[in-house]
């Protein structure tokens, strides 16, 4: 399988071409929140809980659906990154019903 380069807060590493973002963090254990992420169900990036700074990227990106790409370096916890999972968080439970027994995250979102 063909890999890519890239660094994820410093640590440098490889991974196949096919991870995402999300993926290729968690192989180096650097965590990276996310709510409607379920590997192998979901990959639409709703929640925005995984938001990263890419270099050289206009915005933040979704890391659960954002492909590795050669030579990318990623920040997971800068203030904007921080300061936009906040808002994002905030706008969720805003709205958030409640009903835990009907999701399925259970009450552990």
């Amino acid at each position: 399988m063909e890999k890519v380069s890239l660094t994820i807060d410093g640590i440098k590493t490889e991974v196949p071409k096919d991870y995402t973002v999300l993926k290729a963090a968690r192989s180096v254990n650097v965590d990276i929140p996310t709510l409607c992420y379920l590997e192998g169900i979901n990959g639409i990036g709703a929640c925005r809980m995984c938001l990263v700074e890419v270099e050289k990227a206009k915005s933040l990106q979704a890391a659960c659906v954002l492909p590795v790409s050669e030579g990318m370096v990623v920040h997971t916890n800068t203030k904007s990154v921080r300061d936009a999972r906040k808002v994002n968080l905030e706008l969720i439970l805003s709205n958030h019903n409640g009903d835990c027994n009907t999701c399925v995250r259970s009450g552990n979102c």
